[in-house]
């Protein structure tokens, strides 16, 4: 696990929507007691949220609901977080 900038973590986000790096990413916030883990399967993104809401859903990949509940998700958990641990497969 790398600890990096919230910027960079989030530009690492969209290109992960976008295809064109992993297809599985855990983002933690330094004490690592709030999470989102998001996974690309076939067809469907999966957004596993753990900390001020926990929740699993399932989204088709070429949405924009999908693209808006990742950024909203990722600004709940992270509201005033400078830096996150981040651990792609």
């Amino acid at each position: 696990m790398k600890l990096i900038p919230v910027k960079q973590a989030a530009a690492m986000i969209k290109q992960i929507i976008k295809g064109k790096t992993a297809r599985h990413i855990e983002l933690l916030t330094k004490k690592k007691d709030r999470s989102i883990i998001i996974e690309i399967e076939q067809a469907n993104i999966k957004l596993c949220e753990q900390g001020y809401f926990s929740a699993q859903l399932t989204y088709p990949l070429a949405s924009s609901a999908a693209k808006r509940a990742i950024q909203t998700a990722f600004k709940r958990e992270f509201p005033r977080s400078h830096r996150v641990y981040v651990s792609c497969n």
